[in-house]
């Protein structure tokens, strides 16, 4: 399961503490790096010794912040949040007042920044039940019916990206003859297609480490030794891998 995959699974309490857990790995899994924490280890923390789940949280913190703080980094396609909105949250939970507010937002009142809250308020009923009606609807959707998660770091979220379970593994099928290691029968022109062949190209690359070009290519070399630098290309475009300005270092970017 990628780093994608564990968000749209995480739970709202998960969601909100930065990782989850892992019942068949009996692991803490954080959800913005993919680091583990193995239930029954304990971990040096400072002058402390914590165990797993108590620093998977200190991990969270330590590490990566505020998870308030990165939710609010990410586009508006991924939040549904505008710019405007997000700072307003920023200075609500930092417990700003409405008058230092209006400073801040750089017009309005106290009255204006009163019903930016109360329509905030709204927002997040309305999200409790379009979460609960989601829920209750894929709970009647046959598995292979479900759609593929979303890459987090999707330039660009539209019909490219609507992909079922079925659909998925029928491409695999198709592009992928010989086995889901290579070669590839040839690079697709549909963008659908070319989407889900490098979502499972990318899952061949592990979360944290950095690659050189060269290894980078031996891997793509599997599925195609023709046009691998075109498969590099495109997991950049994408927003699979991220890469070093001077093309020194790649890695997993979901």
């Amino acid at each position: 399961m990628n780093l994608s995959e564990r968000f749209d699974e995480a739970s709202l309490l998960e969601l909100k503490q930065g990782f989850l857990y892992d019942a068949d790995a009996e692991s803490y899994i954080c959800l913005l790096c993919g680091e583990r924490f193995e239930e029954g280890v304990v971990y040096p923390a400072d002058s402390r010794f914590l165990e797993a789940r108590k620093y998977a949280a200190y991990h969270v913190s330590s590490v990566h912040g505020s998870m308030l703080d990165y939710y609010l980094s990410l586009d508006k396609k991924a939040t549904g949040l505008t710019d405007l909105q997000k700072q307003l949250i920023a200075a609500f939970a930092s417990g700003m007042s409405d008058a230092a507010t209006v400073q801040l937002t750089g017009g309005g009142s106290a009255s204006t920044i009163r019903n930016h809250r109360f329509a905030l308020k709204e927002k997040a009923k309305q999200a409790k039940l379009f979460l609960a009606i989601m829920e209750m609807m894929d709970s009647k959707v046959p598995g292979g019916a479900k759609f593929v998660p979303i890459h987090h770091t999707a330039p660009q979220v539209d019909e490219r990206y609507a992909l079922t379970q079925d659909e998925y593994a029928a491409l695999l099928s198709k592009y992928l003859p010989h086995g889901l290691e290579g070669p590839l029968t040839g690079l697709p022109r549909k963008q659908k297609h070319k989407v889900a062949l490098l979502r499972h190209i990318a899952a061949g690359f592990e979360k944290g480490i950095r690659y050189e070009e060269r290894e980078i290519n031996e891997i793509l070399m599997r599925f195609s030794d023709e046009e691998y630098v075109t498969l590099r290309r495109h997991l950049i475009d994408y927003g699979f891998l991220g890469r070093e300005d001077d093309g020194r270092a790649y890695w997993l970017n979901i």
